[in-house]
């Protein structure tokens, strides 16, 4: 990995690590993000305290999902532009010599791919999926 040590899935002595560290913000929009999985489906949870609670957590639920959605769109459209702009697909695919430009962006799409904030946001949102899945179930069908 160009003179790099693997330590525990991060390249320590590559000379982007730094690029590689993912930033304030990104780790605030994906903390947005999980609050708002969890508004989501504690919604029929807080149903019993009244009518203020659920819409509460709809609310916080929906608009969370809203502003981490609007991000993750932007950071998506982001690369797809370049990607355009730069043809790097086409060159890549006909094995056309890459420029200084082509590699940082593709050492920064790789240090993308490997965060860990994707997985934690997958296991986040199943973690809590199957529990309010269960429970609205029981809920809504066994304890009635």
């Amino acid at each position: 990995m160009h003179g790099s040590v693997e330590k525990q899935g991060q390249c320590s002595q590559c000379q982007s690590f730094r690029q590689c560290q993912d930033s304030a913000a990104s780790w605030l929009f994906l903390f947005i993000g999980l609050v708002a999985t969890v508004a989501v489906r504690v919604v029929n949870l807080v149903a019993g305290f009244g009518d203020f609670w659920p819409k509460f957590a709809w609310y916080v639920g929906v608009g969370g999902f809203f502003v981490y959605f609007l991000y993750m769109f932007r950071q998506d459209r982001a690369v797809q532009r370049r990607l355009q702009e730069s043809d790097l697909a086409g060159r890549l695919h006909d094995e056309e010599k890459l420029t200084s430009e082509d590699y940082a962006f593709l050492r920064s799409a790789v240090c993308r791919l490997r965060s860990k904030k994707d997985g934690i946001n997958y296991f986040f949102i199943f973690f809590t999926s199957a529990p309010s899945l269960l429970l609205a179930v029981y809920q809504d069908f066994i304890a009635r």
